[in-house]
């Protein structure tokens, strides 16, 4: 071998918060499972943060999927933690993302779910926790990612476009996802459609409702 060809060990480049990029990337992304869980009064349960970002704001009680353990499992586990209640997973409602450069990549499975049991509580991650109405929602500092989703569900009416772009730019891209496991409800591929519907078919498929085929586990 010649001389002149030798090998350089190329090192992960420092971030501004002291991990490199190797470690920040072999991290990420987080995968994390949250609920929507509704009272008889039909009041949503919500928890006010209690750390770094988004302190003090309002979020849907979750956190992160531990390895081998269910979508459902981990919304249970953390919803007992953090809310003192016990709950039970009933459907999976939508998959999201965040991608904040360089060091947030988030994805995060939002189920349904009810109250089984428990005490109302507030844990150290969140300082509040309480059932709000539908017509309080509006009022409260939501997360961008929480309100979108509440928007989604049907909760919280949508803000008109022109407001989006600022909404989105707190959190970077923030958009449904479908995982593997889902199935994207599509039309049927063998009627040709109008020109008006084809217009519109792009932009509503990135809205699809997300079915997933596989069942949640006790």
């Amino acid at each position: 071998m010649s001389n002149n060809l030798r090998c350089r060990q190329r090192y992960p480049a420092p971030l501004a918060n002291g991990l490199s990029e190797g470690s920040v990337s072999d991290a990420l992304p987080r995968v994390g499972s949250a609920v929507i869980v509704r009272d008889e009064a039909n009041r949503i349960l919500l928890g006010k943060r209690n750390k770094d970002p988004q302190r003090g704001n309002w979020i849907l009680p979750g956190g992160k999927i531990k390895a081998f353990e269910s979508i459902a499992e981990a919304a249970i586990r953390e919803m007992e933690e953090e809310t003192g209640l016990r709950i039970e997973v009933q459907r999976q409602f939508r998959v999201y993302e965040v991608i904040n450069p360089p060091s947030e990549h988030r994805i995060i499975i939002y189920s349904m779910a009810r109250v089984r049991g428990g005490s109302l509580r507030a844990a150290d991650d969140v300082s509040e926790v309480k059932f709000v109405s539908l017509d309080e929602l509006g009022e409260l500092p939501l997360t961008p990612l929480v309100r979108r989703v509440l928007q989604d569900a049907g909760y919280l009416e949508k803000e008109p476009l022109t407001e989006h772009p600022s909404a989105l730019a707190e959190t970077g891209s923030l958009f449904p996802l479908a995982l593997a496991g889902a199935v994207r409800r599509r039309r049927l591929r063998n009627r040709r459609r109008p020109p008006s519907e084809r217009s519109h078919h792009g932009r509503s498929s990135q809205q699809a409702c997300l079915s997933f085929d596989g069942g949640v586990r006790e």
